[in-house]
């Protein structure tokens, strides 16, 4: 079959509940659903429960990027950003819900915030730090609306594309949210050494800001741009300090960026050969300048396979199906291969 056998066009992410993440766990599925009872639970069970470490938490979020939306929260508890742990970044133009720990964190303050488009439920203490990985996988409803296609062909196409999925699978891509614009060349100019370039290129987006010279025309969206711009009018020769002013988390990324576009270029090659491996490695790479950055070998499967692929429902023009995917995975990946993205 060719891949125009697989063709359903349409749109997604017209509105964010369109795309809908739900982090999965070995002992739960993070869901969007917030109620009045949520609340009363948490403040019930919290009040009985001994303090450690870390406080654990669900953060519901909708058209928010993970960090700043977490920046956000930390801004009116009044504490650093380096006291939040997370198991992976979910899309902005979404609604999602994830798991976030919180260094020393005090579940009273927290289950009393109000924030436009973000809450918090769920709330237990841990001893233990939610890092990168933890979490094994990601559960999407996805709506994909302005199909240009009857009822009849949109289930015809889904179920030869679900025929696909579950057995041979799709070639495993890193999608495009993993480059957003520049990443995978700022990651390159990172591991090379030229952090000018790097810095430049991460400013390159708030170009058409900076002709008044007036840093708070700058929109708040581009908080860690304007922490660099500040930090770069003090030292103007500084790069490593502007970049440092970017969350950690956030800058490695950027390498991490630089690795996928290795891998997609290695997958390519194989596919073209006709002779794809079962996985593929990727190399680390060192980062002189920034040590911080450092990454590492990653293996990865040359071929994305889910075995819970469902069609929820049909109508002329839209559609909506629901998938789960293994952590390192990404749903723009299989969507690529049904739509034009």
């Amino acid at each position: 079959m060719s891949e125009k056998d697989f063709q359903l066009g349409g749109k997604i992410k017209v509105f964010p509940d369109d795309f809908i993440v739900e982090e999965v766990w070995k002992d739960r599925i993070c869901q969007i659903n917030y109620s009045i009872l949520d609340s009363l639970k948490d403040r019930i069970l919290m009040r009985v429960q001994r303090k450690k470490e870390y406080l654990h938490f669900t953060l519901v979020k909708r058209d928010w990027e993970t960090i700043r939306a977490i920046n956000r929260i930390r801004k009116r508890i009044r504490v650093s950003i380096k006291r939040f742990g997370i198991s992976g970044m979910k899309d902005k133009r979404a609604y999602t819900a994830q798991r976030v720990s919180l260094w020393r964190g005090e579940w009273e303050r927290m289950v009393h915030l109000k924030l436009q488009d973000i809450k918090l439920k769920d709330f237990n203490y841990s001893d233990d730090r939610i890092t990168l990985g933890n979490a094994i996988g990601n559960q999407f409803t996805i709506t994909i609306r302005d199909i240009p296609k009857s009822r009849d062909e949109i289930l015809e196409i889904l179920f030869r594309f679900n025929k696909l999925i579950t057995s041979r699978g799709v070639p495993n891509y890193f999608g495009p949210q993993r480059f957003g614009g520049h990443n995978a060349d700022i990651g390159a100019a990172l591991i090379d050494g030229d952090l000018k370039k790097g810095t430049e290129l991460i400013l390159n987006k708030i170009k058409p800001f900076l002709k008044s010279g007036d840093l708070e025309k700058i929109p708040k969206v581009f908080w860690y741009e304007k922490r660099m711009l500040n930090y770069l009018y003090k030292y103007p020769r500084d790069y490593a300090g502007a970049l440092r002013k970017i969350p950690k988390r956030i800058l490695r990324l950027y390498t991490h960026s630089y690795q996928s576009h290795i891998f997609n270029k290695k997958l390519k090659k194989f596919l073209i050969e006709g002779d794809p491996p079962i996985s593929i490695t990727t190399p680390g790479f060192d980062v002189p300048k920034m040590p911080e950055l450092k990454t590492f070998p990653i293996e990865r499967k040359s071929f994305l396979i889910t075995r819970d692929f469902k069609t929820i429902k049909v109508k002329n023009g839209l559609a909506i199906l629901s998938f789960t995917l293994n952590k390192g995975e990404y749903a723009s990946t299989l969507l690529a291969n049904l739509l034009d993205i």
